[in-house]
């Protein structure tokens, strides 16, 4: 049984009245803002301070977006419309950035804030096992008035072991997650500190860098994440991970630049950068990532299947390892493998907090003629904070095609031509798949939908 199926018997267990719980629950925000990935997000401090603060002071049925964005974002943006649409982006990328600081440096945080999807109003949960159901008047170090209080509160801290318990049993000794992200984030930082400052700067280059590899067709992207990994390469010339975040971004950058000797020299640098990493650290699975990535921008197919399955050995939870590993698959037209290495449901525990696998997902569930599903983890990730592209739109509107749904395919190609008016379809995917039989499906439905290739100067 999982932990969420026994919370679903008691929906109250686990959460904290917040009028009684302030204090515990000021802690809580004052560790989130503490860390690093939420140290220079102003915006998203502003807007979760507001609905806690709100919601403790007993006005959670007052937060809504309307009032989010008269009350917090008022300067952010030139209308009231914008503005809303500014909250929702926000909290879409608020709700992933809370899960995954709880996934990595809040993982033993025993006072944990949620934002569910579709609310605004947040919700504070009890990790500590000692807390009693949200409502009740009983402190759990107080001596009860009566038989069947004692009873009650008894109940609720066996249901409250109970479910730590099968947590423990079920999830947390999952033998796929191994040691916990923080125990490896901490231990990594401890390592390097023993060698110089020098390099847990490069780390946090890379980790910053390793953020901007997706969306992966924009070459925009791909530069700034060169010009990171390149600092951390300054940072400390012997830390690898530089060396092996220039592999992936210089690989990306030639496959997306035309034929020539540009694209030609970017590939060498990705091999090189790749090479290099490797003999600084060969069994690290973001290095045998660069080897694999790096491998099919020069052509070599082979060579790229065989190390990014490597890679994935490695690292098996590294969310961005199993990115290139899932793109290599559909790359080359293996989409039941694609499908099965970017399941939303597979643990990624590790490395940056910007994965793609939602989008990868769908494209894979496309291939296999899962339409809808394919909408469904395109508009899951959308909302929800994750990279977003043009050809999340193309994949969009040949899914509704697909179905049938000639309207909404129409609607997300106008979205397209609107929001990138030179984008080609063709030119992208021809600059990603292996051939163009992987793809002449998509361009297909496309143009029966009504998409006509922009006209190219």
């Amino acid at each position: 049984m999982a932990l969420k199926d026994i919370m679903a018997t008691n929906p109250d267990l686990g959460r904290l009245d917040p009028a009684k719980h302030s204090a515990r629950i000021q802690a809580a925000l004052n560790r989130i803002f503490s860390s690093e990935m939420f140290e220079k997000a102003e915006r998203l401090r502003s807007f979760l301070t507001y609905v806690v603060e709100e919601t403790v002071a007993g006005r959670a049925k007052g937060i809504l977006g309307k009032t989010i964005a008269q009350d917090v974002y008022l300067g952010n943006a030139g209308n009231a419309r914008d503005r809303r649409n500014l909250v929702r982006v926000d909290a879409g990328r608020l709700r992933q950035k809370l899960a995954y600081y709880y996934d990595t440096v809040g993982d033993e945080d025993d006072t944990r804030i949620h934002i569910d999807t579709g609310s605004y109003v947040p919700w504070f949960e009890d990790r500590s096992g000692q807390a009693v159901a949200l409502g009740s008047e009983q402190p759990r170090d107080s001596v009860p008035q009566n038989g069947l209080t004692t009873l009650k509160v008894f109940a609720a801290a066996t249901v409250g072991l109970a479910t730590l318990f099968f947590y423990l049993l079920f999830q947390a000794a999952d033998p796929r997650e191994g040691i916990s992200v923080p125990s490896v984030r901490n231990l990594k930082r401890e390592a390097l500190a023993t060698r110089s400052p020098a390099a847990i700067q490069a780390l946090n280059y890379c980790n910053k860098a390793r953020g901007l590899l997706f969306p992966i067709a924009r070459i925009d992207n791909q530069k700034l994440a060169s010009a990171i990994f390149q600092q951390a390469q300054k940072s400390d010339p012997n830390y690898f991970c530089g060396y092996a975040g220039l592999g992936h971004s210089l690989a990306t950058s030639a496959l997306l630049t035309s034929p020539g000797e540009s694209r030609e020299e970017y590939a060498q640098q990705a091999v090189a950068m790749a090479h290099r990493a490797v003999e600084l650290a060969p069994t690290d699975g973001w290095t045998q990532s660069a080897v694999a990535w790096s491998s099919y921008a020069a052509g070599d197919a082979e060579k790229a299947l065989q190390h990014s399955k490597l890679a994935e050995s490695l690292a098996p939870t590294d969310g961005n390892v199993l990115d290139f590993r899932g793109l290599i698959q559909l790359v080359l037209g293996q989409f039941s493998q694609a499908y099965e290495t970017t399941d939303p449901e597979r643990p990624r525990m590790t490395g940056s907090y910007r994965f793609a696998h939602r989008n990868l997902h769908a494209v894979a569930s496309f291939h296999l003629g899962k339409y809808s599903e394919a909408i469904a983890s395109l508009n899951f990730a959308s909302q929800n904070g994750d990279p977003v592209s043009p050809l999340s739109l193309v994949f969009l509107a040949a899914s509704y095609q697909g179905l049938k749904k000639h309207g909404e395919a129409k609607v997300r190609l106008d979205q397209l031509r609107q929001s990138w008016p030179d984008f080609s379809p063709k030119i992208a995917l021809s600059a990603f798949y292996s051939h163009s039989g992987l793809f002449e499906d998509i361009l297909l439905m496309l143009r029966e939908a009504g998409w006509v290739e922009p006209i190219r100067n």
